[in-house]
């Protein structure tokens, strides 16, 4: 039974005549932009294209979705199909397409495209009421209150600045050298084989002392910035010249992917801890 059907199939398909599209719609009736879905079959010899496909207008729809076009061969016809999202703008009773052939539609069918879903007459009656009056809640102060509080706590602000820091004025951390010294001494020990997390860990502990002991912003500084910014410590010539280097090296190793030898490593380490220890022990101010 199942081979004599697949015959019946192959048979319909050599049958059909070229360029003939076929329409099925899920709804006859719609609200004014309701979807509805459209299924579209088309069915061409083998080796010819189809002009007319894939649809992409119909008579008072609009075309809101469209799949993509899937092709099944049946003997020598290629069979396309695709699955179309649609809605309507027009109210009315439309006549669409359910067959295309050689381009001009025929077979139609009638969608009703309305304003409304339709009204049941056994549905119970709502009439309309009278204007019911609303007693007057008087009216409202509290918003006053909230004012006259606003203005009470500026007031006590401004002539009671409990708190408030003289201008210039900045807590700094009496521990951060030996804070710094104890990292650095932890960093030489454990020694991180990755250059970046070596020197990122480095330059870090550099900028944490001079925040801590000297109020200095430094992690928002650029090695330019800060390097300009270390002048006003008074540091040796010699020993300010190596730090800018070490900090120009570390951003080489943490931006631009270079790998210093075991040798740089240790010279750089060593010159953060000479500097931390002249800044805090030297001529700084």
């Amino acid at each position: 039974m199942k081979v004599f059907f697949a015959f019946c199939l192959l048979l319909i398909a050599n049958w059909l005549p070229a360029q003939v599209i076929n329409l099925t719609y899920d709804k006859q009736r719609i609200l004014l932009g309701e979807q509805m879905g459209v299924s579209v079959k088309a069915f061409v010899d083998k080796g010819k294209t189809f002009e007319d496909f894939p649809l992409d207008t119909l008579p008072h729809l609009e075309v809101l979705e469209s799949s993509k076009v899937d092709t099944v061969l049946v003997g020598n016809t290629l069979q396309l199909s695709q699955k179309m999202i649609v809605t309507s703008w027009d109210s009315g009773k439309w006549n669409v397409p359910t067959v295309i052939a050689g381009g001009l539609p025929s077979k139609p069918i009638s969608i009703d495209v309305a304003y409304t879903s339709p009204w049941d007459p056994n549905q119970p009656y709502h009439d309309i009421k009278g204007i019911v009056p609303v007693k007057d809640p008087g009216r409202s102060t509290w918003w006053w209150y909230v004012i006259g509080l606003a203005v009470l706590v500026a007031l006590f602000l401004l002539f009671f600045p409990e708190g408030k820091k003289e201008k210039g004025e900045v807590e700094l951390d009496k521990s951060a050298y030996k804070k710094a010294l104890q990292q650095l001494e932890k960093l030489q020990k454990e020694k991180p084989g990755d250059a970046k997390q070596f020197y990122t860990e480095l330059i870090n502990i550099f900028r944490a002392y001079l925040k801590g002991a000297k109020g200095i912003q430094s992690f928002s500084k650029t090695t330019d910035d800060l390097s300009i910014q270390l002048q006003s410590q008074k540091m040796p010539s010699a020993e300010y010249n190596g730090l800018v280097q070490t900090l120009r090296l570390s951003d080489l190793a943490k931006f631009a992917a270079y790998r210093p030898d075991e040798r740089l490593n240790h010279e750089a380490l060593n010159t953060i801890q000479q500097s931390i220890t002249t800044i805090e022990h030297g001529n700084a101010v």
